[in-house]
């Protein structure tokens, strides 16, 4: 059950990068947001402008640049936010395959790669992360974000399609084999309610029990 303390997020995935366009794997690499990038953003700002929530005053923003640039964009105009930047928001290191298309990767890994969409837990990047490494720092950040319990102010989160999807499993209470099920666009945002809680009882059911076997 959700605890009192839940908040409202607005989550929103950086728009489309300058490496975007050949579908590139695009973890660490900081390329700025393209053109197309940014008119994804833009016109999700306009979307936003005719809701009646407000967007957050605190936000937590990943430190590549195409993440910044979103915020930048999303935020023009507003009254002045508060911008934390946090490295945990970071997508994948896809290691030796960074910057990579899907038909260069050798085809052992390929292999790999489709076995782990039913059970990511498995996936690991050579000279980069597991998909459990992003996980723990993820959630890390998550925990530490909403264990603030003298503040229930709405909070905004810009990640990237990796960090931001696995905030959506974790407030709806969703397993990591979830995690491919459902793929946002880029640019797209998304409000959640989530609590320290439900985090702290995510990694414990799913973290915990993998590292004890």
């Amino acid at each position: 059950m959700k605890s009192m303390s839940s908040r409202h997020c607005f989550t929103i995935m950086s728009g489309r990068s300058t490496r975007g366009a050949a579908d590139r794997f695009c973890g660490w690499t900081d390329p700025p947001l393209s053109e197309d990038g940014r008119a994804q953003v833009m016109a999700r700002r306009v979307e936003l402008s005719r809701e009646v929530r407000k967007l957050p005053a605190i936000w937590y923003v990943s430190d590549r640049r195409r993440a910044i640039e979103t915020f930048e964009v999303l935020t023009a105009g507003t009254q002045v936010p508060i911008l934390r930047i946090a490295d945990k928001l970071r997508e994948i290191n896809f290691g030796v395959y960074e910057n990579l298309t899907w038909e260069e990767l050798p085809d052992e890994f390929q292999r790999q790669y489709e076995l782990a969409l039913t059970d990511p837990l498995r996936l690991t990047f050579p000279e980069g992360e597991s998909f459990r490494d992003m996980c723990e720092r993820v959630s890390a950040l998550a925990l530490d974000i909403l264990s603030y319990q003298d503040d229930e102010s709405d909070v905004g989160v810009i990640g990237h399609q990796g960090s931001v999807r696995l905030w959506h499993l974790m407030a709806e209470e969703l397993p990591p084999e979830q995690f491919f099920a459902d793929t946002p666009d880029l640019g797209q945002g998304k409000w959640i309610t989530i609590s320290a809680s439900q985090v702290a009882q995510w990694r414990h059911r799913h973290l915990s029990t993998m590292t004890a076997g």
